[in-house]
């Protein structure tokens, strides 16, 4: 087996580690979690319907 393989798998692992990391410091379960800022709440705007079949056209 060249060497080729077994860095392969040792990146791969590490990539592995990363993800499970930063999934869980962005749950909360690591470390402080992740502080998103409050949204502005949006005001829903209304659509205007056509009133007649001729205002589609």
């Amino acid at each position: 087996m060249t060497a080729v393989g077994p860095m392969v798998l040792l990146l791969l692992l590490v990539a592995l580690v990363v993800a499970v990391l930063m999934v869980g410091v962005a749950t909360g379960r690591l470390g402080g979690g992740i502080g998103l800022p409050q949204r502005p709440r949006r005001t829903t705007r209304r659509t205007r319907r056509a009133s007649t079949p001729e205002d589609l056209r």
